[in-house]
């Protein structure tokens, strides 16, 4: 069964992205992404679906198992989690989420050290992996060789700072009321602070 799709792998949570599947998947990119390692680091992000717990908790078992040390940032836009890939020299980022599919629905979409999505060769060779038992399971760590797990909170403002540096310098938002409904997606935090900050009037 082909994995990759337009963007990333998606499915049904539970189902097609199941906790098994997800696990599995992050071996195999894990096994994939250590053969240019640079850090040993890759970090993973998240939006706000119920089932972003479940997939995240899973990546992170896959990843610590074939020996990557993994940031988890918690809720954040997709384009936050391909700047601080790079920013934070990651040698990959994770997203869980399935932008505009349906609430049941979730996915993980995968970037390079430089913040790009992968391109189909490099999908192609993850998926190879992903069917390759005698691979996964080889490439599995002793106790002493698993990767360690951190979850940090503080990058949200590495990120609304590249976005303000890139609002012209000349312009602001002052005096204007905004009205944001953020539908307690990923850009909850983001967007407000945002906003707040050039000088408008936001109203949540």
């Amino acid at each position: 069964m082909k994995l990759f799709g337009t963007d990333g792998v998606r499915g049904k949570a539970g189902e097609k992205l199941s906790a098994q599947t997800s696990m599995r998947l992050a071996m195999a990119a894990g096994i994939y992404f250590r053969k240019t390692s640079a850090t040993n680091v890759i970090l993973v992000g998240k939006d706000t679906r119920k089932s972003g717990y479940m997939i995240e908790t899973a990546i992170v078992a896959g990843l610590t198992a074939v020996g990557y040390n993994v940031l988890q940032i918690g809720p954040m836009p997709t384009p936050a989690i391909a700047f601080l890939t790079e920013n934070m020299r990651c040698d990959a980022g994770i997203m869980i989420s399935a932008s505009h599919n349906p609430y049941y629905d979730n996915g993980i979409k995968f970037f390079d050290s430089f913040g790009n999505k992968l391109d189909e060769t490099i999908e192609a060779e993850i998926e190879k992996i992903f069917y390759d038992d005698e691979l996964i399971a080889n490439a599995q760590k002793t106790m002493t060789e698993i990767g360690a797990n951190k979850r940090i909170d503080d990058v949200i403002g590495r990120y609304i700072v590249q976005i303000k540096n890139s609002f012209p310098k000349e312009l602001n938002l002052k005096n204007l009321r905004v009205v944001l409904d953020v539908a307690n997606g990923a850009a909850y935090k983001v967007a407000p602070t945002v906003f707040s900050e050039l000088g408008a009037d936001v109203i949540v």
